[in-house]
C-alpha cells in the first residue's frame, strides 16, 4: 500500500488553513495544520513531513524563522512559501534556505496543487538518488573488503599449491576519538561502546567529520569527501541535511538538541566529541 504524502500547513488564519487543507486532503495528501511558527516547529519535532506550505506573515515566528528552524534541525522537506504580496527580499531569502517555491495566495488552486505535486516528486528523486549512492557504497565496500572472491591462478602439474596467505590487516584502520570508534576497514562505529547501525552514507560522512573533529566542514566539503563528486553549496546542503538528520537519531542522546553533531547556520556541520 502507497503511503500517503504528509503535508503540513502552517497560516495564522484560519479560513486559509481550512481551505488549503480541503484542498489538499481530497488531492489524497495526509494534511496537518498549524496555526503558528511556534507550533510547526514544535510538530516536526515530533513527526516527519514530505512538504510544508508555510505563510510568510505570521504574529511571533515569522515564516522564514520556521524555515531556518526546520533546516537547522536537518529536516528534508520540500518548502512552499506563502504569502499575500511579492517580496524579492524574502524570495532571495528563501534560495538560501533551499525553498522549493514561493507563491501568492491568491494563486489558482490548482496551480498550488501542481506544484505541491512537483515539489514532491523532486522529493522522491532525491530520496531515489541517495539510496541509489548507498547501494552503490555498499557494492563498493564488498569489493574492497575482500567479500568477493578472488580470480584462481592456474596451477602448474609439477607443483603444488600452497596454502593461501591471509591478507595483512591495513594499518591505521582504526579512528578513535573520544568515546567515538571507527572502523574504516569494516565500516563500523561505536560510541561510548555502543554499536550504530549505519548505512554507507552517513558511515562516509562521519568519517569525514571525524577526521577533521573540532572543524567545521561545508556543505560541499562534505558532500566531496563523503560522496565523491562536486555540486552547488545549495544542492550540496539539500543532499547532506538528511543525513545529518539520520546520523543526529543514531548517534545523539537528545536529537533535537545535538551535542555531537553541532550546525553551522547556512555552512556546514562540525562534530564536537
Amino acid at each position: 500500500m502507497t503511503t500517503q504524502p504528509r503535508v503540513l500547513v502552517v497560516d495564522d488564519e484560519q479560513n486559509i488553513r481550512l481551505t488549503l487543507q480541503a484542498l489538499l486532503s481530497r488531492a489524497g495528501y495526509a494534511v496537518t495544520t498549524a496555526a503558528t511558527g511556534e507550533e510547526a516547529v514544535a510538530l516536526f519535532e515530533r513527526e516527519p513531513f514530505d512538504l510544508m506550505l508555510v505563510d510568510l506573515q505570521m504574529p511571533g515566528m515569522k515564516g522564514m524563522e520556521v524555515v531556518a528552524k526546520v533546516r537547522e534541525a536537518g529536516h528534508d522537506a520540500i518548502i512552499i512559501v506563502l504569502t499575500g504580496h511579492g517580496s524579492l527580499d524574502s524570495a532571495i531569502e528563501g534560495i538560501r534556505f533551499g525553498i522549493f517555491d514561493y507563491l501568492l495566495k491568491t494563486s489558482d488552486p490548482n496551480q498550488i496543487l501542481a506544484r505541491v505535486a512537483a515539489g514532491l516528486e523532486e522529493r522522491a528523486a532525491r530520496r531515489r538518488q541517495s539510496d541509489l549512492l548507498d547501494t552503490i557504497g555498499a557494492a563498493v565496500q564488498e569489493l574492497t573488503g575482500g567479500k568477493v572472491a578472488s580470480s584462481v591462478a592456474p596451477i602448474h602439474p609439477s607443483t603444488t599449491p600452497s596454502p593461501p596467505t591471509p591478507a595483512p590487516e591495513p594499518a591505521g584502520r582504526i579512528l578513535t576519538i573520544g568515546p567515538l570508534t571507527l572502523d574504516t576497514w569494516h565500516q563500523t562505529a561505536t560510541l561510548n561502546g555502543r554499536s550504530l547501525n549505519l548505512t554507507p552514507t552517513e558511515f562516509r560522512l562521519l568519517l569525514c567529520l571525524a577526521e577533521h573533529a573540532g572543524q567545521m566542514l561545508s556543505y560541499t566539503q562534505l558532500v566531496r569527501c563523503a560522496q565523491g563528486y562536486e555540486t552547488t553549496d545549495l544542492e550540496a546542503g539539500e543532499l547532506i541535511k538528511p543525513h545529518i538528520h539520520h546520523l543526529r537519531q543514531k548517534i545523539e542522546p537528545e536529537p533535537s538538541a545535538p551535542r555531537y553533531l553541532l550546525n553551522v547556520r547556512g555552512k556546514g556541520y562540525i562534530l564536537q566529541i
